[in-house]
């Protein structure tokens, strides 16, 4: 407290040091009847005192904030500590502290200290106005002693009014100064007072250590948070790897920690496994993707993340992760998760890879030489689960296209997995043995299968994917017996012009039997040596005399239901009978040129 002073009392220069002891307003040094240049050289000792006293408190209060920031474990205390020393330095009637919101696009009120008003405290504004903007624009220190009247800065804009929530809080000289860290600006700290005053440099300069105090402990709250989630991912994706979970279960531990969505995509950007609501990449993340994977880094935007799963330079897909308030520790944490999820998939392809190595073998000596070392290969066989006293159902795959044949066999491989069978290469085709007969497993037996089968890997290797498919009974025997009349099956269905088809022996009927051999060019030869002028009369005259004979043999001869079929009066059935016969001879109806004929048609009429 300033002490009151006579003058009149002792020497001059005794007053004005004791005005100086006491910290006495600059009048009263006046008043003391000194010469002037002695009056001027104590007010200029009066104001170094003064700017000591200031450098003294404000090291304090920068001592206390460093000693806070070790000491305090919440960011919230600590940003309050903060703005209450501001407050208190300055000596303004209060002080704030605002942050920026990325994901909103907005700043609002973190900490206050002297606020009055509950929509002061709870405030948000738009990006760019008020001295806040200026601030955030500028990155530097600014000042106004008369906020509501500045025209430096927007007042309102984006559904925000700045002066609404300023002035009912009645602040009218505010300085305010960046919370930065190195080129990151978090907000401001701001000091203000609810009547016009100017502010010193001396004043700015005691705030700007405090905000970057704040600055510093909202960036180690950040690495402390990124630390926290990457252990959290790093824990719960141990967890799922020790247990042999696989994308699926990794996927929903990484959407429980991180509290969002996830989609993990394959290396052709399929989704593998998802958790949440699996969710569409946004287009513009999906044009960076390919950058992102080349630079392994990820790629975020809004409120949405990709991140490039790859291991040993080689791409095995992308994460996808979408959340409201997306941060740089969820990044982080993704990128760990990316990591882990390369190593799972790398470790199951080198596990798969060796697995299907030996299904080739144990394929190789079950079709090729099962009776070199029965007992051996039935040991064998149990390690990777086929047990060959039980019944199994055989099926062969081809494409139309050689170069697929791998990926045919990778997708067969994982299909046999989940049903508990075997697969692999044999004779140029892609073998899989499925455990129990397809009547048992209510798939409607082994043509069922095979079409089930052969519309999967139609779907997953981008080409048309033919499947015979036959049954076997117990003993490695009935297998070889299986694949065998499988194969002959598979060609034809080639053979008929049925690619992409699945069948077995008995759905083909007499052309399993006859023409299991034949190539397409054999069969085309015999159509045309058999029926070849009715064929052609149909093609010339738009007929359909070779639909009538069909139905003519399905219908056992009988010339009622043969027309009802046709839909055509009796009287017209005779007379394309007896075209029929002026073009194939009278004895197609008869003996073994009936069953020639009956044959070429069901070949002729199954292909076109």
């Amino acid at each position: 407290m300033t002490k009151t002073h006579t003058p009149g009392t002792g020497s001059a220069t005794g007053s004005l040091l004791r005005l100086l002891r006491e910290e006495a307003d600059e009048a009263e040094f006046h008043a003391v009847g000194a010469d002037g240049p002695l009056v001027g050289e104590a007010l200029e000792i009066r104001s170094r005192l003064a700017a000591h006293r200031r450098r003294e408190a404000a090291l304090a209060a920068l001592c206390e904030t460093a000693a806070d920031l070790a000491s305090l474990p919440d960011l919230q205390d600590v940003l309050q500590a903060i703005v209450r020393r501001a407050r208190a330095l300055v000596g303004t009637d209060a002080a704030y502290l605002l942050l920026h919101d990325r994901e909103r696009g907005d700043t609002y009120v973190r900490v206050t200290d002297g606020i009055t008003t509950e929509a002061f405290r709870t405030g948000r504004f738009a990006a760019g106005t008020g001295l806040g903007g200026l601030v955030a624009e500028t990155a530097q220190p600014c000042r106004t002693t008369d906020h509501p009247n500045d025209d430096r800065f927007a007042h309102s804009g984006h559904g925000y009014r700045a002066d609404s929530v300023v002035g009912a809080e009645g602040l009218v000289a505010i300085q305010g100064v960046p919370l930065k860290a190195g080129d990151q600006v978090y907000g401001g700290l701001f000091a203000a007072d609810r009547a016009p005053r100017p502010f010193s440099t001396d004043e700015v300069e005691l705030l700007v250590p405090l905000a970057d105090f704040a600055a510093l402990a909202i960036e180690n709250a950040t690495l402390v948070e990124q630390v926290r989630k990457a252990s959290a991912v790093h824990e719960r994706l141990t967890a799922v790897a020790l247990d042999g979970g696989g994308p699926a279960e990794l996927a929903h531990a990484l959407a429980d920690v991180l509290r969002g969505s996830v989609l993990v995509l394959d290396s052709n950007d399929r989704p593998l496994a998802w958790a949440g609501d699996a969710p569409p990449v946004p287009a513009e993340l999906v044009r960076e993707l390919s950058e992102a994977r080349r630079r392994r880094v990820s790629v975020a935007r809004g409120g949405s993340c990709v991140t490039p799963i790859v291991a040993a330079g080689e791409n095995f897909g992308t994460l996808f992760f979408v959340r409201g308030g997306l941060d740089a520790s969820d990044v982080h944490a993704l990128e760990r998760a990316a990591q882990a999820v390369a190593l799972m998939l790398l470790g199951e392809r080198t596990v798969a890879e060796a697995e299907q190595r030996l299904r080739g073998e144990i394929l190789d000596d079950l079709l090729g030489a099962p009776d070199r070392d029965p007992e051996g290969l039935r040991r064998r066989a149990a390690l990777v689960g086929l047990d060959l006293e039980r019944a199994h159902t055989v099926l062969v795959a081809r494409g139309d296209d050689g170069d697929r044949r791998r990926r045919i066999t990778e997708l067969a491989g994982v299909h046999a997995a989940r049903t508990g069978g075997i697969a692999g290469e044999y004779g140029g085709n892609t073998v899989v043995v499925l455990p129990g007969p397809a009547e048992r497993a209510g798939a409607g037996g082994p043509g069922a299968v095979a079409r089930v089968l052969a519309e999967m890997l139609t779907a997953g290797a981008g080409g048309a994917v033919t499947v015979g498919g036959e049954a076997a009974g117990p003993g490695a025997a009935a297998v070889v017996e299986a694949h065998r009349d499988a194969a002959r099956c598979l060609d034809v269905l080639f053979a008929l012009g049925r690619a992409g088809d699945g069948a077995c022996r008995d759905e083909l009927g007499i052309h399993g039997l006859l023409l299991g051999r034949a190539d397409r060019e054999e069969l085309d030869r015999f159509v045309r040596r058999t029926i070849g002028p009715l064929v052609e009369h149909d093609a010339a005259r738009g007929s359909e005399l070779a639909r009538t004979a069909l139905e003519y043999f399905a219908r056992d001869g009988n010339l009622a239901r043969t027309a009802a079929a046709l839909y055509v009066h009796v009287n017209t059935l005779y007379q394309r009978i007896d075209r029929i016969s002026a073009l194939l001879g009278k004895q197609w109806r008869h003996g073994d040129q009936a069953l020639q004929v009956h044959l070429a048609l069901k070949t002729y009429m199954t292909s076109h």
